[in-house]
């Protein structure tokens, strides 16, 4: 009972209903589905688990959460990560010298940053991504410096705002980097994750938030609009996991802390991004499939184009125009 207490005192079981019987004394009414929560909190449970945790573990085991507990929770967990992001990316800003940064505007700066971390978090995208660019001729032998030079020019153009198609020498490494035509899908499926996240933000509409605006959405959404982005944010997971595991599994767990921040994360950031993309789009979706698509068609046309124009070179066009 002590344990059903504190969950109760922290909002994350409802407080029954007290229903008088006469003389028969009173009745505790919980809502329905109470049972089904408190067996998914208890499943949960464990030591160092916070009851943020636990509210995301059972809200996204498909448990009826509170909403004000749920609410507080995503809240909670969201802004801390995205504080922490921050903080690191202006870090990593602040030691751009001042003499580049006159030259940089504030989108190029962030998008350096951005860079700079995913590189130096070395992720198995970075590794594959910076293994697929020593296919190019030019890099077959380059030293680790000289990759990852190239290397990070292709995560900046990904976390600009648009995609710089118009540069020819990005565009040539970004082919080379996603390798498209990779036969040996477990060794590419990461990277092809990593571009497909962020071109998905390069084909909305841009538009400026705040972690206000943000609050008050949270606070204005209701619980049903909350619990059909749960199940966006499942399907995506799912997807993710199924490439993963090459199909091998088709079902992600969602038994641990850090999977269901994550999955706190992706609801938060797709309850206000949905708002930039069309109408009716579907997370799953519009993160891989279509923006994957998107991706490789404007790698393909560059490639196309590039294999078309000969060109007759200068000599040739001085002579044919001089008379």
């Amino acid at each position: 009972m002590g344990q059903l207490e504190r969950w109760r005192r922290n909002g994350l079981i409802p407080s029954p209903e007290i229903r008088r019987l006469g003389a028969a004394g009173t009745q505790a009414v919980y809502p329905d589905g109470t049972g089904d929560l408190v067996c998914a909190l208890a499943r949960h449970a464990g030591p160092g688990r916070s009851y943020d945790d636990l509210a995301l573990l059972a809200f996204f085991g498909g448990a009826q959460v509170p909403e004000p507990a749920l609410k507080a929770a995503l809240a909670r967990v969201y802004f801390r990560h995205r504080v922490q992001h921050e903080d690191h990316v202006e870090q990593v800003q602040a030691q751009v010298p001042p003499l580049w940064a006159a030259e940089m505007d504030g989108e190029y700066e962030r998008a350096e940053a951005e860079a700079k971390i995913s590189l130096s978090e070395n992720g198995r995208a970075v590794r594959q991504m910076r293994s697929n660019l020593r296919r190019r001729p030019d890099l077959a032998r380059a030293t680790r410096e000289e990759v990852d030079g190239r290397l990070l020019g292709v995560l900046v153009g990904l976390q600009m705002w648009q995609l710089p198609e118009t540069d020819g020498a990005f565009m040539a490494d970004l082919t080379a980097a996603l390798h498209l035509d990779c036969d040996v899908l477990e060794d590419c499926l990461a990277v092809w994750d990593y571009a497909a996240a962020c071109h998905a933000s390069q084909m909305a509409r841009q538009e400026e938030t705040s972690p206000e605006e943000r609050i008050d959405k949270l606070a204005r959404i209701g619980l049903e609009d909350l619990q059909a982005l749960r199940a966006e944010v499942l399907e995506s997971t799912d997807q993710i996991w199924a490439r993963a595991t090459g199909g091998r599994q088709t079902r992600a767990s969602m038994n641990q802390p850090w999977q269901a921040r994550g999955a706190a994360g992706t609801l938060m950031e797709w309850m206000s991004a949905r708002e930039v993309h069309p109408a009716g789009t579907i997370l799953a979706d519009r993160y891989f499939i279509e923006s994957l698509a998107d991706l490789s068609l404007r790698c393909r046309i560059f490639e196309a184009l590039r294999g078309n124009r000969a060109g007759e070179g200068r000599a040739a066009f001085i002579a044919r125009t001089s008379g």
